[in-house]
This record gives structure tokens, sequence and C-alpha cells, in this order.
């Protein structure tokens, strides 16, 4: 019975951590999907680069609404 229960918790943490990888990333009507690299602060050249080789896409700073500072956030092609 101890297997079925480990079982059934590790199914449950998977769930957990896909379904926050998947809020994360967002999409627009025109078909560009905006994904949080770092939300602690931005330094645009690193952002820049670090979208660029991760996701080819265009990184940009943007304010972090919660924590007041920016964040580093990739737009890349859906």
């Amino acid at each position: 019975m101890k297997p079925f229960y480990l079982s059934c918790f590790m199914l449950a943490l998977l769930l957990l951590t896909s379904s926050a990888e998947m809020m994360e990333v967002m999409r627009d009507n025109n078909g560009r999907c905006a994904a949080v690299m770092d939300p602690d602060g931005c330094n645009l050249s690193s952002c820049r680069q670090r979208c660029l080789q991760q996701k080819n896409g265009n990184g940009v700073c943007l304010a972090n609404l919660k924590g007041g500072s920016y964040q580093c956030v990739c737009y890349v092609n859906c």
C-alpha cells in the first residue's frame, strides 16, 4: 500500500510543478508569448542576451508590479 501512496504523491507533485511552469508564459492576440526570465531584477543587455540564447526571443525589462523593481521578460513567437 505504501508504494501506491508514494506514486500518488509523486503524480500530484508533477502536476503542481507543471502547472506552475505554464502560468509563467503569457500569450497575446498577435501570436507572441511572454515568459518572465528573472522576476527579481533586470539588466537590459544580459536580459536580451539570455533570452536570445535560451529561447531565441527578444528580452526586455518591464516594471514588476508585485515588487516595485524591474523584471526580465522574454517575448517569443508561440
